[in-house]
């Protein structure tokens, strides 16, 4: 009777082996592959069991997103080993409180939901890192991309002027994208290669770099995703989004239930597919985050808080 207990229990305990060690492993498996894939290295062994149980815990949370809609594939990307409040600091948005726009509120509806994609008048994607620029990265894109729109080529501008010389921001801890715009009203906007990005707040140079053009101010665009579809056939436009959940984003269409409604994060609004019935948003985190840099939202869901505040500079 005995040894029939002792086999008993070995088979028991062979059952929760095969029942709870395939995610185990699983997640060791990945967790190995993703320091393959994005070239981790780590301090120390104490460093690497840190960020794994990191990389557990929001793999879990990419399961949960995934559950709630299948639009959207959630799982590893190059954050998945960063906590919440590291990716807070890639983000960045601080509200100016500035609304008036200069007089000009852009509040036209569409009448139909036609194609929009702006991708190919922008510059390459950019990656912002652990600095809080994204408003300066936002700022430069929509900038960039308005102005080879509606007055032809331009060269690539410098995120880190944007950065250091928009005094009523705060540097890597956040700002806004009208202050830019309002600072390039008197200035020229600086080239990229005349004035390269460090990823901190430094003294402002733009005296002695090379100048491009400047704008005449901003719009802001009524709050309403007709209006930013009408809007946006002008050129990209800054938008501030909610961006909690998007770290272990992959691709697919986010929805309003993935997202939340606290504003922390400036992309750029590049354009709208039918197909679909979603937005193209452009981000800051380099071409390896979601869809070689953009993320697709569901349209008509106000997802991610999209127009919290629509804005784009004048020429």
């Amino acid at each position: 009777m005995k040894a029939i207990a002792i086999i008993s229990l070995i088979s028991a305990l062979g059952l929760l082996y095969v029942a709870y060690s395939p995610a185990e492993l699983s997640y060791d498996a990945e967790f190995e592959q993703f320091i393959s894939t994005y070239g981790k290295n780590y301090a120390s062994q104490t460093e690497m069991e840190y960020r794994k149980a990191i990389f557990e815990d929001n793999m879990k949370k990419a399961d949960e997103l995934n559950k709630l809609n299948p639009e959207a594939e959630f799982g590893v990307t190059i954050f998945a080993d960063q906590t919440g409040e590291e990716m807070l600091q890639r983000m960045g948005a601080v509200d100016s409180g500035n609304d008036d726009s200069d007089g000009d509120v852009y509040t036209e509806t569409s009448d139909s939901l036609s194609k929009i994609d702006w991708r190919s008048k922008m510059k390459s994607i950019q990656d912002q890192g652990s600095c809080g620029s994204c408003w300066a990265f936002s700022a430069t894109a929509a900038f960039e991309g308005r102005y080879q729109v509606k007055k032809g080529s331009i060269s690539k501008l410098s995120e880190q002027e944007a950065l250091d010389c928009s005094s009523s921001s705060y540097g890597c801890n956040g700002g806004w994208y009208d202050a830019v715009w309002n600072y390039m009203k008197s200035h020229k906007f600086c080239t990229q290669g005349s004035y390269k990005y460090t990823g901190r707040k430094g003294s402002c140079r733009s005296s002695s770099c090379s100048g491009t053009q400047n704008d005449k101010g901003y719009t802001s665009v009524s709050k309403s995703e007709s209006s930013m579809h009408s809007a946006l056939g002008g050129g990209p436009i800054s938008i501030a989004v909610d961006a909690s959940t998007w770290s272990t984003y992959r691709q697919g269409v986010m929805t309003s239930s993935q997202c939340g409604r606290n504003m922390n994060h400036a992309v750029v609004l590049v354009g709208y597919n039918p197909t679909d019935n979603a937005w193209i948003v452009r981000n800051s985190w380099g071409s390896n985050w979601g869809e070689s840099g953009h993320i697709r939202l569901k349209y008509g869901q106000n997802t991610c808080d999209i127009t919290y505040k629509p804005q784009y500079p004048n020429f």
